[in-house]
């Protein structure tokens, strides 16, 4: 059985990122979204969730590039006095992995993100991160414990096969490789702490090392070669409603989602259309 979980990540980010999630669940083939709590658009969001009680919301955990939760003086050099989070991922990252005194306050404000989510949205099937922070070795220790804690069956792994990609698109081959490096060695680390604890993910993903490229010969490329399983396909949708325009790419992903072509090859390749609830009610280990 193949069956297929697409998700659309940031969530609540803006007023065109929920447009986007409304039309491509209404009109395509989205059926999951992954929500970033603290941002402005984040109670509009819920509010379309609650319209769309088909849609299976997640949490989009955010420690860099975004807001935070929690007020900035309790989180040190994480955050701006304004409450944002660090904008330069390898910086964020290098500062996570070496002070390792933050552990206890993005404690704090990881728990405050996973019960914002539970307060606006009322339940919470799986968790994964803004730039995939979230398989970070301090965040993934952190969010293991919590997903416990609050019954949070689904963690994503962003561990994707490099070569599939490779062979549907080349550019930027060097990064691919590196990034495959990173993301499967963080991944692996992760899974099994995962695994000791009844935690489960996809058996494969795709999105992360084509993220803002995609195209829809891609995507299609992507779904004849799913194979037996749960795989999880990401996306960062966005539609221009008559402000300041999304990226054109944002603005092409709507296009695949709601895309014919991409629905004949779901189709054509039996594949299945599923959320997180659905994978965790299958999985006795949930």
């Amino acid at each position: 059985m193949k069956r297929l979980i697409v998700n659309a990540d940031d969530f609540g980010l803006s007023p065109e990122v929920n447009a986007a999630v409304v039309r491509a669940s209404r009109d395509g083939i989205l059926r999951s979204a992954s929500l970033m709590v603290a941002e402005p658009a984040a109670p509009a969001a819920a509010e379309i969730a609650r319209e769309n009680p088909a849609l299976d919301v997640g949490l989009h955990v955010v420690v860099c590039r975004g807001r935070s939760i929690l007020d900035a003086s309790r989180l040190g050099a994480a955050v701006r006095a304004s409450g944002e989070f660090i904008d330069n991922p390898v910086a964020a990252g290098m500062r996570y992995f070496f002070d390792r005194s933050m552990r206890a306050a993005m404690t704090g404000e990881l728990r405050a993100q996973v019960e914002r989510h539970l307060e606006l949205i009322g339940y919470l099937n799986h968790i994964d991160g803004h730039l995939n922070f979230h398989v970070h070795p301090l965040f993934a220790d952190i969010l293991v414990d919590l997903a416990v804690e609050y019954k949070v069956p689904c963690i994503r792994l962003p561990r994707e096969r490099v070569m599939t990609t490779l062979r549907l698109r080349r550019d930027n081959a060097p990064r691919k490789l590196v990034e495959s490096i990173i993301f499967r060695t963080l991944s692996r680390r992760t899974r099994r702490m995962m695994a000791e604890r009844g935690l489960i993910s996809t058996d494969a993903l795709f999105g992360l090392h084509q993220s803002g490229h995609l195209s829809e010969d891609y995507v299609v490329g992507v779904i004849d070669r799913i194979r037996d399983g749960a795989t999880e396909l990401y996306f960062h949708p966005a539609v221009d409603i008559g402000g300041v325009p999304p990226a054109v790419e944002a603005q092409r992903e709507v296009e695949i989602l709601t895309s014919r072509r991409v629905r004949d090859a779901i189709d054509r390749n039996g594949i299945e259309l599923i959320t997180f609830a659905d994978l965790a009610k299958r999985n006795p280990a949930a």
